[in-house]
């Protein structure tokens, strides 16, 4: 390839990159959605907030948090090989898209909360 067609190629892929919906993210090649995710949280928000910063002592933030970290999280709830009572309930009904989902909508949250 020639370098002008390396330059054109890496100011498309700039373009793409900077017009993407940031209500769509995709990690490892597989497509999340932020706003299924924020839904699909919404049960979370009880314990670990809305923003993710947690109010309850003992509970973890969430903000912030990689979303590798986040979806290992709640696969081992989910298969109980993590044992918590209250999180192995409620990763057991999440989907692989729920995870997915889920941990991305946490880990693009900032980890200071609003004032």
């Amino acid at each position: 390839m020639t370098s002008t067609t390396n330059t054109a190629i890496a100011l498309l892929l700039v373009l793409l990159v900077s017009t993407a919906s940031p209500a769509r993210a995709q990690f490892s090649g597989v497509a999340t959605d932020m706003g299924a995710g924020q839904k699909r949280a919404a049960v979370c928000f009880a314990c670990h907030n809305a923003n993710g910063i947690s109010k309850i002592p003992g509970t973890p933030h969430l903000a912030g948090q990689e979303r590798a970290y986040l979806e290992a999280a709640l696969h081992a709830y989910k298969a109980g090989t993590r044992q918590n009572p209250t999180m192995n309930a409620m990763a057991q009904p999440l989907s692989e898209a729920d995870i997915r989902n889920i941990a991305a909508y946490y880990s693009l949250l900032s980890r200071t909360p609003a004032r």
